[in-house]
């Protein structure tokens, strides 16, 4: 959570996200806590957004109150906040904060304490959910893919080139990303890993390795969190040996 505008932020413990404020009580009347909405619920969190959470909580008496969100895990987690905000009329306190991709998917409690002057305190929960929107990832292909020579002398090396492109309305080369270059014998169908290359401002890589058996070699993208995962054909590399 990068930004929580709820409150005053008191503590931050174990992942939970603890906001407090402050105001004089009205006329005197019995002690009472409820939180009202959390909205939007389930929280949808969109790839590289924030979404705004507004949590409403009613009260009668209450000099303070404290709002604590803590996801439902025992994975520690920690979190940052911004100045906070907080809009209070009469008996309604509205927090507001924000969610992003960082955050924890899954169910979240709302814990509200309110305070009267002498620190009697009272509290109310609720459940809420919180939900990674899935992305559609962009398209990918690896490209002209070759290894040569077709016919290498054991312990040569094998050259790999070949380019790793985008769907962008059309194919274009994506900079940057690791190229990974597996062998498999033949009849065999495992997959070994040899080699590796990043992709230069054209998308092309080159690599090499040494030859030790004749088999089929083929270039693979694993995709990122924007860019779907893809592999090349494979080819054939015949591996000799002289008495």
């Amino acid at each position: 959570m990068k930004r929580i505008a709820v409150g005053l932020l008191s503590a931050v413990v174990s992942g939970s996200m603890l906001m407090t404020a402050g105001t004089a009580s009205a006329e005197r009347v019995a002690l009472s806590v409820r939180i009202d909405n959390v909205n939007p619920n389930p929280v949808v969190v969109r790839d590289g957004h924030d979404t705004r959470v507004t949590v409403e909580v009613r009260t009668t008496e209450a000099t303070r109150v404290e709002l604590r969100l803590k996801p439902v895990t025992d994975q520690l987690r920690t979190q940052s906040a911004e100045e906070p905000k907080l809009i209070h009329e009469g008996d309604l306190w509205r927090f507001t904060t924000s969610f992003d991709e960082d955050d924890f998917e899954g169910r979240w409690l709302a814990t509200a304490d309110a305070y009267d002057k002498d620190g009697k305190k009272v509290t109310d929960e609720v459940n809420f959910s919180v939900k990674h929107a899935e992305v559609r990832k962009a398209d990918t292909r690896v490209y002209g893919f070759s290894a040569s020579p077709s016919s290498v002398r054991k312990g040569r090396s094998v050259y790999f080139t070949g380019r790793l492109q985008v769907d962008d309305h059309r194919w274009k080369g994506v900079k940057n990303e690791k190229v990974e270059i597996y062998f498999r014998t033949r009849g065999s169908s495992a997959w070994k890993y040899v080699t590796s290359d990043r992709t230069d401002w054209n998308g092309k890589f080159q690599a090499k390795g040494r030859a030790s058996k004749s088999g089929e070699y083929r270039a693979r993208f694993d995709g990122d969190r924007r860019l779907g995962d893809s592999s090349s054909r494979s080819d054939y590399v015949r591996v000799y040996t002289h008495r």
